[in-house]
């Protein structure tokens, strides 16, 4: 009778282990190829130095952040997943403040790891593009991005469905290059409205590649330009900070 049993209940546990095995490995399987979330920043050409250099394009020093990863991770799921508007809240989340999460959102439009976005500032929001929006990027997006081209370079190229004369095609272009602008929907150019002129980074800072080196300070981190063979002085501290093997820590 006891043996009986003792087969019965053998009979009973053995199918139970070999399918909770079964189940146990299947999820094991299932969690081993389900793809990990990569970090934005692996094979984007994201680092602090980039954006710090990226911050002067547009007047802003900023200072090294040991939390600039993560500030940018949880802005990029704020914006893209949990699809929020309010930048304040935006902000918030990520742990820095309305101007910092701006420079930060244009830094990941800039590498593009978010898609185009267009900023209110008068309201603190962002928000998707229209799809007119997305018809006018499309339709400048070569000139801009790839040609790096000027008001007047642009008439060339633009298309004039209507025969407008030049001059005011021209005015039709700037008007557009100003919304886009006004709206942060294009990224690393400065529009400079009173100059009709754009001022693009890439073309900028290889100019100044050309004559200055582009340094951390020694001191509080911050980026200093410095002449080749020369010195620079940092704007936040006041450290002088030198090109070659000088000493980098002499303070006016």
């Amino acid at each position: 009778m006891i043996y009986l049993l003792s087969i019965n209940i053998f009979v009973i546990i053995i199918p139970v282990v070999v399918v909770a095995a079964a189940v146990i490995a299947f999820l094991l399987f299932k969690k081993k190829k389900e793809p990990m979330s990569p970090s934005i920043i692996k094979g984007k050409n994201v680092s602090e130095w980039s954006y710090q250099r990226f911050c002067l394009f547009y007047g802003s020093m900023v200072l090294p952040d040991k939390n600039f990863k993560s500030k940018l991770e949880s802005i990029k799921k704020s914006i893209v997943e949990d699809k929020l508007q309010n930048i304040d809240e935006i902000a918030m989340k990520a742990g820095c403040s309305f101007d910092e999460c701006i420079l930060k959102i244009r830094y990941l439009k800039n590498k593009r790891i978010i898609g185009d976005y267009a900023i209110d500032l008068l309201n603190r929001k962002i928000r998707e593009c229209t799809l007119e929006e997305t018809k006018m990027l499309e339709k400048y997006h070569d000139l801009i991005y790839v040609k790096h081209y000027q008001i007047e370079e642009m008439a060339t190229e633009v298309p004039n469905y209507h025969n407008m004369p030049v001059a005011i095609l021209k005015e039709d272009i700037l008007r557009d290059i100003k919304y886009l602008n006004d709206k942060m929907l294009i990224n690393g150019i400065t529009f400079k409205e009173n100059e009709k002129r754009i001022v693009y980074y890439t073309i900028e800072k290889n100019k100044r590649e050309e004559t200055h080196k582009t340094k951390n300070c020694p001191k509080c981190g911050a980026l200093v330009g410095v002449p080749n063979n020369g010195q620079g002085k940092c704007l936040l501290c006041g450290t002088i900070v030198y090109d070659g093997n000088q000493p980098e820590n002499t303070q006016v």
